[in-house]
Order: structure tokens, then C-alpha cells, then sequence
């Protein structure tokens, strides 16, 4: 059997669409549970005193105290804590729960195959992203650069999986006329 290439250009797009897809539904998930981590730190934030904070941050890092006591990290994260007014606080929590919520929502929109959720999921990441960057700019945050990162990657990856939806639909249109 001789194949044509346009044969072999069909697999190509097909296979290529498949491995997109996957990535699609890889990076949805990791939105889900990063929006329930979200949600549950923004509860807590908003819920707990500083003074509890504080407590549990020294019994997480109890042990790395023991050996370092002047870890550059932990001294930050303690100061950073005590810094905190209680305005800042609030914003801080109400912001990482809204935004967490938001994630659940549109990952379980999205894995519904909702089309209109396709673009809210691309206006909201869109939304966030330059207060993120500015968050970024002012303390140089690698933690929330990775997370700015993958939320410009997810809306490649959700507006690609758009347009092929999209498509799909159109060409079924045609074809039933």
C-alpha cells in the first residue's frame, strides 16, 4: 500500500492535536488542584491570627531552626509574617481565595467542555497577570513568576484548544447543510 502525503500530513496534524490536547488537559487539572491549594491557603489566611501563623510556621520549620538558626529564608517568611497590617492581610486572603475559587470553577467549566468557559478562562488569566507582574516586580517573587509563567502557558494551551473546538464545529456545520 503506497501512502500519500497528505495522508501522512492528516496523522501528523492529528497526532499533533492529541499531544495539545493532553497538554490542555494536564494544565487544567494543575489549575483544579492549584485552586484548591489557593483556596485552603486563602481560608486560612483570612481565618487564622498572625500569632497561629506564626506558631505553625516555627513548628514547620522547627528542625531547619535547630540547624541553621539564621536561614535566610525562614527570617524572611517570619518577617514578612510580623510585617503584615491587618488591611494588607485581609487583601492578601481575600485575593488568593477569590482566585482559587476562580481556578476550581473554570477547571471543572473546562473539563466540561463549556465553550464560553474557554474564553472567561482566557480573560481571567489575562486579568490577573498584570497586577502578578507587578507583584513581581516590586519582590522579585520566583514562586509567583513560575505561576505568572504557567498562566501565560495555559492560555496558549486553552486558546489553542478553543480554536480547535471551534473549528470542529464549524466544519460539522458545514457539512450537515
Amino acid at each position: 500500500m503506497v501512502f500519500k502525503p497528505c495522508i501522512l500530513v492528516g496523522m501528523a496534524k492529528w497526532f499533533a492535536q492529541k499531544y495539545w490536547h493532553e497538554l490542555f488537559e494536564i494544565a487544567v487539572a494543575l489549575k483544579g488542584f492549584n485552586g484548591i491549594w489557593e483556596t485552603i491557603s486563602g481560608l486560612l489566611f483570612l481565618l487564622v491570627s498572625k500569632a497561629t501563623l506564626a506558631g505553625w510556621l516555627t513548628a514547620i520549620f522547627s528542625n531547619e531552626l535547630l540547624e541553621d538558626p539564621s536561614d535566610n529564608f525562614i527570617q524572611f517568611l517570619s518577617q514578612a509574617l510580623q510585617g503584615l497590617s491587618t488591611n494588607t492581610k485581609t487583601f492578601a486572603a481575600l485575593y488568593i481565595l477569590f482566585h482559587g475559587l476562580l481556578n476550581i470553577y473554570l477547571a471543572v467549566e473546562l473539563y466540561r467542555d463549556r465553550h464560553w468557559a474557554y474564553l472567561v478562562a482566557i480573560g481571567a488569566m489575562l486579568a490577573f497577570i498584570p497586577y502578578q507582574l507587578y507583584r513581581i516586580s516590586l519582590h522579585h517573587s520566583l514562586l509567583l513568576a513560575a505561576l505568572t509563567l504557567f498562566d501565560g502557558l495555559f492560555i496558549i494551551l486553552t486558546w489553542h484548544e478553543y480554536k480547535y473546538h471551534r473549528d470542529r464545529a464549524a466544519k460539522a456545520t458545514l457539512s450537515s447543510q
